[in-house]
């Protein structure tokens, strides 16, 4: 039982690491709506966006149950298609390595320009991880298994030399559906081309320089369109990559799907869910690169949910309940995402504006004049706004925003905004997220049999076939067939017990044995209201029970009730037991999950007493003995976790290494991010010193990380005999690749100074001031598109626990691999990617494989296997527990305690 579920808030990613894909949202950033700087668009029109994501996620009905996913559930609005004279989105393909917007020549010298300079900095970006050209990641250890993935090998590919055009429009045009329009009538002077809205790739030699002129549709005026040559591109250059993406794209559009931000849905195959007023699109994320033995056209199933509410449905529910309406509106809607159904475009909203109205105006640039919302959007897209009095929306400019210059905040209409993503009541409603989930998890076989229709689709279509040919390119007709490894199941070691664990679960087992260490839990207090403690009371007798089979005594509490179950009460009183005498444990029953009261306990317990805290919900200590057994079983561990205490252990490799996780939690609504930071201090990988870091700038790339290291080294310094680790393992969670230059720049440094100060700091006790351990970093991703199917059976079917896949689909460029390390009852599993950015250890890839999978077994909050190593999980909990309800530096005493589960 997870204390988060006390506070009435999704547990983080809880869910993706029970095997599952999280949902997601990818959301662009358009120009700003206060001083309409467009001249040919609206001012809230999308053009050379920014993109920003949110990750929504799923409450778990129970807090271990384990399932798959069908692919991304992206939450959304419904709304019709922009009112434009021409098509919108993206050419540049989604997923994979960064498109490169230029190549070199085939001499290897590059035509100047700006498109050249793009794609030399894009190129020089791309960093190889892999130790050497033939060095081989492939490990040995297991048993083979054959398994499929969802990539499609490309038969042939382009061969053309290309030349590659950089396209300017005078005066600029953003959107780039309008710009292609504008360059599409040029067609018989451009020859055969490819366009992403600022390159343009053909087969013919355009004069230099080249001016062309376009009629603009909106107000019939002419448009100046420049294209100046600025590189060649030849087979073997990576900027062919971009190439082939454009091509799929484009025949992507010829499915008669919806493209919404940069992928392809399919509206005529939707699932409604009307009795929660909810439709589900599928779609499908498709991307080519080079990976081991050549390119693979990756396809994703997806799934995007809709909602039919807006901004303004939302407002008007709040006003009918009552109370301080502005407050109440600010509380619901700010940090929320919305999204403007006459064009899809997503916001987030940072506040709500109400001195302005659809009445008020703004300037609009190409008309040189004031004019109100309301007759814009008459205007422009044929709206009638039927709520003239309603506040305005504000979004204001990210970081990324203002280093473009756009530093104006948007203003958008709630009544034009539809709501995206789903409410915490509707988290809440178990039916309709099994209803949701029944349609986005899909099982192998489904999967496996939506993407050979995927595949059927493009081969049926004349019209792709000929796009296809008449660019020399052509998919294979089945999905990758790949060698897998199983790695050997885990062995469970207990208090004189030992078993191997069967599918990632040992719930059942550990009830009948003693726990590896145990500790002594003293005095501890109760609070509870007292018109619950007749149900607390045989709850806790049951917890006492549980803990004495497992060697784990607990003595009876010190029981303080309440009259009045408020916030203040538990502050009160929590604060005059502690005051009176010391206790190893502060215990909470709530009446029911209330974030505030949740919040105010842990930084009372944590950030100033210091003291190990367990709060819980009444829900959860009623109903069947059966169902309160296991409950009970899961508390007591949490506990004796809490308190230092190792409920089991695994065979890992006897030498002195330190594992370490790290991870971000990010606060939108206050703009900062919380740094955690976990290291193990014994070689069992089971005790953990931690420290917590507020980046007030909201950086996700740690600047502490030679003081988050620096006071590992001193914790395991002090426990382990005056002695320093000889290697040390970083698994680090939530960056992406294009981070991966400033990880090394900072963090990986930061590292290495701490490591040489360690030596001079302690060279009094160990005779040499030289400290130089081994470090291994190591970037865990769990949001991948990557699945794969077990084919020994009548049907695909999930891999089985410990899978490993190293070659095929991994990228030449990398020392990577991906490992499925859990069983999931519902959907398809979703494997996790190990990408080594830096290795000095001289640890074999099999020792890698092997180790990673041991420490998913590690995570005290649930008897069985993890998607992440339980470092990472336990830095995210402790980032979560901080950034959502401590806010402050929790206190020094609990440095060596996991409190955080």
């Amino acid at each position: 039982m997870s204390d988060q579920d006390a506070h009435g808030r999704s547990r983080g990613r809880a869910r993706s690491l029970r095997g599952e894909s999280d949902p997601d949202e990818s959301i662009r950033r358009p120009r700003e709506h206060g001083t309409a700087p467009y001249t040919t668009h609206p001012p809230h029109h999308a053009g050379r966006a920014g993109s920003r994501e949110r990750i929504l996620e799923e409450p778990e009905s129970k807090p271990l149950q384990r399932s798959g996913s069908g692919g991304r559930a992206v939450l959304s609005r419904e709304a019709p298609q922009e009112q434009s004279g021409a098509p919108h989105g993206r050419a540049s393909f989604h997923g994979g390595a960064a498109p490169l917007a230029g190549a070199s020549s085939g001499e290897g010298t590059t035509v100047g320009g700006r498109g050249a300079s793009r794609f030399r900095e894009q190129r020089e970006a791309m960093i190889v991880t892999r130790p050497s050209a033939d060095f081989s990641k492939l490990g040995r250890t297991g048993t083979e298994l054959p398994v499929t993935s969802n990539y499609f090998e490309l038969m042939k590919r382009p061969d053309m030399h290309l030349l590659q055009y950089r396209v300017d429009f005078v005066p600029d045009v953003d959107h780039i559906g309008a710009r292609k329009a504008l360059i599409r009538v040029h067609e018989a002077q451009l020859g055969k081309y490819l366009f992403d809205g600022t390159l343009l790739y053909n087969i013919t030699r355009l004069p230099q320089p080249l001016e062309l002129l376009s009629k603009r549709i909106s107000d019939n005026s002419d448009v100046a369109i420049h294209l100046r040559l600025v590189g060649e591109i030849h087979k073997d250059d990576a900027a062919y990559t971009t190439v082939m993406n454009i091509i799929l794209r484009r025949c992507l559009g010829m499915l008669n799907l919806t493209l919404w931000k940069r992928d392809y849905y399919d509206p005529a195959a939707a699932t409604e869910i009307p009795q929660h007023f909810l439709n589900i699109w599928p779609g499908y994320v498709t991307t080519i690169r080079h990976h081991e033995e050549g390119f693979l056209l990756g396809v994703e199933i997806i799934h995007r949910v809709l909602r039919r509410d807006s901004a303004l449905d939302v407002m008007q529910k709040i006003r009918q309940a009552g109370g301080d309406f502005q407050a109440m509106c600010s509380a619901e809607l700010v940090g929320k995402v919305v999204m403007t159904h006459y064009n899809k475009r997503t916001y987030r909203i940072d506040d709500i504006d109400f001195t302005k109205n659809p009445n008020s105006t703004f300037h609009l640039r190409r008309e040189d004049r004031d004019i109100s919302y309301l007759e814009y959007y008459k205007t422009r897209y044929n709206i009638e706004v039927r709520q003239p009095t309603q506040p305005l929306l504000v979004s204001r400019p990210t970081r990324r925003d203002a280093n473009r210059g756009d530093d104006q905040p948007i203003f958008l209409i709630p009544e034009l905004c539809g709501m995206t993503g789903l409410t915490d009541d509707q988290k809440k409603n178990f039916t309709l997220m099994k209803d949701v989930g029944n349609i986005t998890r899909v099982m192998p076989d489904k999967r496996v049999e939506s993407l050979m229709r995927f595949r059927k689709r493009l081969a049926d279509n004349p019209e792709i076939q000929r796009e296809l040919n008449s660019w020399g390119l052509n998919f294979a007709g089945d999905i990758v067939r790949i060698n897998a490894r199983v790695i050997p199941p885990q062995t469970i070691q207990q208090g004189g017990n030992s078993f191997t664990t069967q599918d990632g679960d040992w719930s059942r087992n550990i009830q009948r044995s003693k726990m590896c260490v145990t500790v002594e839990l003293r005095d501890w207090a109760l609070f509870t209201p007292s018109s619950m403690t007749q149900e607390v009371k045989p709850f806790i007798q049951m917890v006492q029970n549980v803990g004495r089979g497992q060697g784990f005594d607990i003595p009876d509490p010190v029981v303080s009730q309440m009259q009045m179950d408020r916030t203040s009460n538990y502050v009160d009183a929590i604060r005059n037991e502690c005051r009176q005498k010391g206790f190893s444990l502060i215990f909470c029953v709530l009446r029911s999950a209330r974030a505030d009261t949740y919040s105010s306990i842990k930084k009372l317990t944590c950030a100033e007493f210091g003291i190990p805290s367990q709060v819980i919900t009444g829900r959860n200590i009623k109903g069947q003995p059966g169902k309160l057994m296991s409950i009970a079983t899961k508390v007591m561990i949490q506990i004796a976790s809490k308190l230092g205490a190792e409920p089991w252990r695994v065979s890992v490799p006897n030498t002195k290494w330190m594992v370490i996780g790290y991870d971000t939690y990010h606060d939108a609504r206050q703009r900062k991010a919380v740094g955690a930071f976990v290291a193990s201090t014994n070689p069992t990988f089971s005790k953990y010193y931690s420290s917590v870091k507020i980046h007030e700038n909201n950086e996700e790339i740690s600047p502490s990380f030679k003081d988050h290291l620096f006071g590992a080294l001193k914790a395991y310094f002090i426990v382990n005999d005056k002695t320093l680790p000889t290697s040390i393992i970083v698994y680090r969670d939530g960056v992406g690749a294009g981070d991966i230059p400033r990880l090394k720049d900072t963090e990986i440094a930061a590292l290495k100074e701490a490591c040489r100060e360690a030596g001079i700091r302690t060279a009094g006790l160990r005779g040499t001031t030289e400290y130089t351990p081994s470090i291994a970093f190591i970037v865990v991703s769990k949001r991948i598109n990557t699945r794969f199917f077990q084919m020994s059976g009548r049907s695909p079917m999930n891999p089985v626990c410990g899978t490993v896949v190293d070659s095929k689909v991994t990228l030449q460029e990398r020392y990577d691999f991906f490992l499925v390390s859990q069983k999931v009852t519902q959907g398809t599993v979703s494997p996790t990617s190990y990408n080594i950015i830096e290795d000095d250890t001289g640890i074999s890839p099999d020792i890698h494989q092997r180790l990673a999978y041991a420490l998913t077994h590690l995570y005290y909050n649930w008897p069985g296997t993890l998607r992440i190593p339980a470092p990472i999980q336990y830095a995210h909990k402790l980032a979560y527990l901080v950034g959502e309800s401590i806010m402050q530096q929790p206190h020094d005493n609990l440095s060596r305690l996991p409190y955080y589960l």
